[in-house]
C-alpha cells in the first residue's frame, strides 16, 4: 500500500465534504473556535494556487521545511483548510486525521498548536495567508484511549462516528471498524 493512502482514504472524503457541502461545513467549523465568525467557503483554488505543481491536492500534507520553530521543524499539518469568513476574515483548520492503525509521536499535538501559531505570524509561501486558526483532531472514538494525552493538545476532536451519525455516507463504509 502506498504510504499514506489510509490516511487519504480517510481525509480525502472530508475535504470533498468541507468544499462542496455547505451543511457539512457550517457544522464542521461550527465544532471549532471559530464558530462564531459564521458561514464560510474553502479557498481551495488559492491554496492550490500557491502549492507546488507536484502537489495532487490543494489541501493535503502541508509543511515548511524554512520554518525551524517546534512547531514545523520536520512536522507536518495532514490537512490544511482555509476559510473566508461572510465578513472578510480568513482563518485556518489545522487537521491531524488518525486513521485506525495510526499511532502519535511525542509531542505531535503541541506542535501542531505551534504550527498553527507559527502560520499565522509568517505562513510559508505555500500557505494562503489568514489571521486565526484552530487545530483539530479526527480519529475513530474507539481510539482515543490509546492515544494517552496527545489528544488534549488539540483544539477541537471530531470522531469519525460523529461524521457518520450526522453525515451518514461521507466517509468510506470501513471507517467504523
Amino acid at each position: 500500500m502506498k504510504y499514506g493512502a489510509l490516511e487519504y482514504a480517510y481525509a480525502a472524503p472530508i475535504a470533498d465534504a468541507l468544499l462542496n457541502d455547505a451543511a457539512f461545513r457550517d457544522w464542521f467549523v461550527g465544532r471549532t473556535k471559530l464558530a462564531d465568525l459564521g458561514p464560510a467557503r474553502v479557498l481551495a483554488d488559492d491554496m492550490k494556487a500557491r502549492r507546488s505543481k507536484a502537489a495532487a491536492d490543494w489541501w493535503r500534507s502541508h509543511y515548511s521545511e524554512k520554518c525551524r520553530c517546534d512547531g514545523c521543524r520536520g512536522q507536518e499539518t495532514d490537512m490544511l483548510v482555509v476559510l473566508e469568513f461572510d465578513g472578510g476574515e480568513r482563518a485556518a483548520l489545522h487537521i491531524e486525521v488518525k486513521q485506525p492503525t495510526d499511532v502519535f509521536k511525542t509531542g505531535q499535538g503541541r506542535a501542531y498548536a505551534a504550527r498553527a501559531a507559527c502560520w499565522i505570524k509568517q505562513p510559508p509561501n505555500a500557505i494562503v495567508p489568514h489571521t486565526k486558526s484552530t487545530t483539530l483532531l479526527l480519529c475513530l472514538g474507539s481510539r482515543l484511549q490509546s492515544f494517552g494525552a496527545e489528544p488534549q493538545e488539540f483544539d477541537t476532536l471530531v470522531t469519525f462516528e460523529d461524521i457518520e451519525g450526522r453525515f451518514p455516507g461521507v466517509l468510506p463504509a470501513r471507517s467504523l471498524s
